[in-house]
């Protein structure tokens, strides 16, 4: 298992080399000396800061309104206020169905209630 590893470590540390060359006049234009482990070193690196500008991107921009649970602040304190009509409006109705429940038990020769309004 050891030399698995060194050998896995040994391959990654070997150099290479990254030759662009113009295919008419057979000019060297570039080269690198790459080894394995710094192209994943790289790449991964690359990877990590793109994700960084794309989160960074989506928070301090509108983008963020798309996405699900980011919407504008309006609209979070339209809907609070909306949440807040209709309870009252649910309260109110229930206070309203007690007192007419009460009228009608007092019509239909019942005693009634003591309290509508609390229940």
């Amino acid at each position: 298992m050891e030399s698995k590893r060194k050998k896995i470590l040994e391959k990654l540390k070997l150099p290479h080399r990254l030759i662009i060359i113009n295919d008419e006049t057979f000019e060297e234009k570039f080269s690198f000396k790459l080894t394995p482990m710094n192209v994943f070193v790289g790449f991964s690196s690359f990877i990590v800061l793109f994700g960084l500008l794309v989160i960074l991107l989506v928070i301090n921009t509108p983008f963020r309104e798309l996405l699900p649970g980011y919407g504008d602040n309006d609209t979070k304190r339209n809907l609070q206020e909306l949440l807040y009509k209709t309870d009252s409006i649910e309260r109110t109705l229930k206070e309203r169905d007690a007192f007419l429940k009460n009228k009608i038990n007092i019509l239909n020769g019942g005693t009634g209630l003591s309290d509508s309004i609390a229940k």
